[in-house]
């Protein structure tokens, strides 16, 4: 029997418009109300975005979020941080100094608990990504000035642009570097508005240790949940780690191909309620 369900969002359970249907919604909840099987986001994305999402469909899920790539849990209901692993300011323009100021990347992005803070070699790349600058939790600006304002607080810091060869190279840099940091893995971003299609790759870089994985092994044993009693749904490469961790691995359809193989189930896309289908097949055994 499973008891919990852990959720990807970007490409999992947000469509490519970044919103959760109302079928997904719906399904999250009854296999709580029903069966009482808790539903928990893990993604990637900063820890105040997901305060957004909890504030218009916070009843969808379990009062537990992972952000930041595993580098936060938190109680979002009691305000309980259960993991926190944040950079050191030092660290982080070690990090931005090495892999951005000398690398082809279009822009960096910080996470803090509360905002986003966004360095572009020019303003066009921001916009050519569909990044909101206007968004009053994203700040543009020098990152060196910009943790000053936030010291010790940075949780994930974000490589966006150039090309998978560039990233790539940084990749195979950063794992001949002694740098306490967990081993990155290019990711797609794809964002969909009335007007336009936007898509990059990107790498998201974390301390040491920090990852779905452990992150949700973390949650398990603090809930008393067992390996073989979680469901975890993912698309990307920051999802794979999670397939280490779960009784029941699914991948949705517009998943990237390594992680489809690699799964046990293939669900529909993240447009076409893949979640809400794979919670009815394997909670509800209903087709």
């Amino acid at each position: 029997m499973y008891k919990m369900i852990v959720l990807d969002l970007d490409g999992t359970l947000l469509n490519d418009y970044k919103k959760i249907s109302k079928e997904n919604a719906e399904a999250i909840k009854r296999a709580y109300n029903e069966k009482g099987v808790i539903s928990v986001i893990a993604t990637g994305r900063p820890l105040g975005y997901v305060n957004e999402l909890f504030s218009v469909y916070g009843n969808c899920f379990a009062s537990y979020v992972i952000a930041c790539n595993g580098a936060i849990i938190k109680n979002i209901e009691n305000n309980e941080y259960i993991h926190k692993v944040p950079f050191t300011n030092k660290e982080v323009l070690n990090i931005r100094e090495k892999f951005f100021e000398n690398e082809n990347t279009d822009f960096m992005m910080l996470y803090t608990d509360k905002n986003t803070i966004n360095e572009a070699k020019n303003s066009k790349t921001l916009e050519d990504a569909g990044i909101n600058i206007n968004n009053s939790k994203t700040q543009t600006e020098n990152i060196e000035n910009a943790i000053k304002k936030n010291p010790d607080m940075i949780n994930l810091l974000c490589l966006i642009g150039g090309n998978t060869l560039v990233l790539q190279k940084i990749i195979e840099k950063i794992n001949t570097l002694d740098i306490e940091i967990e081993k990155p893995v290019i990711c797609r971003y794809l964002y969909k508005n009335e007007n336009h299609t936007f898509e990059s790759r990107y790498i998201d870089i974390v301390k040491k240790g920090c990852s779905k994985k452990n992150a949700i092994n973390i949650l398990a044993d603090k809930l008393g949940i067992k390996q073989e009693e979680i469901i975890v749904m993912g698309d990307g490469g920051n999802d794979i780690s999670m397939f280490e961790c779960a009784g029941l691995k699914i991948a949705m359809e517009n998943a990237e191909e390594y992680l489809k193989e690699n799964a046990d189930f293939v669900t529909a896309s993240n447009n076409d309620n893949g979640v809400a289908k794979a919670i009815h097949k394997f909670i509800f055994d209903e087709e």
